[in-house]
């Protein structure tokens, strides 16, 4: 393991004290997600990041904050670059405002994110689906567990071998937004590290 992963890993570490218990459900997923990027990145500076759906409001750790938290993390360890993607220019402003202070590792990009994925040209590092929201009808649950699963197989090609993925809203009614996604992983013989309010997935196989 390299200094990078162990620094960012120990408890008490830099993750812990910048955000705590903060993350709140999302905290083990979020942890052990960016540990596990970090891992594989091993020295590199290069590191790819990209996440659908951007940061909303600021402090709004009931939905993640998650630009936040890859935007200081790649800032702190020096780890590469976050493409955030969304359709709405008002919430890529609140999201540029609340993550100025490391908004030299951000691309902020307003578009739908299936036709970002495809024509995006760089080999992904770490990938965080979370957009289209999750709402109290089973029409809306149903387009946005096939719009997670559009936006993977846009992407796919791009994925690095040891690309680490994580899935946003899956432990709800209906298996979430991540139900349809999580079958096509397991198809391709990817495997769960963890399933959670967040869906962790790497492509190694794991033998205890």
């Amino acid at each position: 393991m390299n200094a990078r992963a162990i620094a960012f890993g120990d408890y008490g570490g830099w993750f812990d004290q910048r955000f705590g218990a903060a993350p709140l459900v999302r905290y083990p997923t979020f942890k052990s997600s960016i540990g596990l990027f970090l891992q594989h990145l091993g020295d590199r500076p290069d590191g790819v990041i990209v996440e659908t759906g951007t940061q909303r409001m600021a402090d709004d750790w009931g939905a993640g904050c998650s630009t936040t938290v890859f935007g200081e993390t790649l800032e702190t360890f020096n780890a590469g670059r976050l493409w955030t993607v969304d359709l709405s220019p008002e919430n890529l402003a609140t999201s540029q405002q609340c993550t100025q202070h490391v908004a030299n590792r951000i691309e902020y990009v307003c578009s739908d994110s299936i036709a970002f994925l495809k024509q995006f040209d760089r080999p992904v590092d770490f990938l965080y689906l979370d957009s289209l929201d999750w709402w109290d009808d089973p029409q809306l649950q149903r387009e946005s567990q096939a719009h997670q699963l559009a936006e993977i197989k846009a992407i796919w090609a791009k994925l690095r071998p040891n690309c680490v993925i994580l899935l946003d809203d899956n432990g709800l009614p209906g298996g979430g937004k991540a139900r349809l996604t999580k079958q096509f992983l397991a198809d391709q013989g990817w495997t769960c590290v963890l399933d959670y309010h967040q869906s962790l997935w790497i492509s190694e196989t794991i033998v205890f």
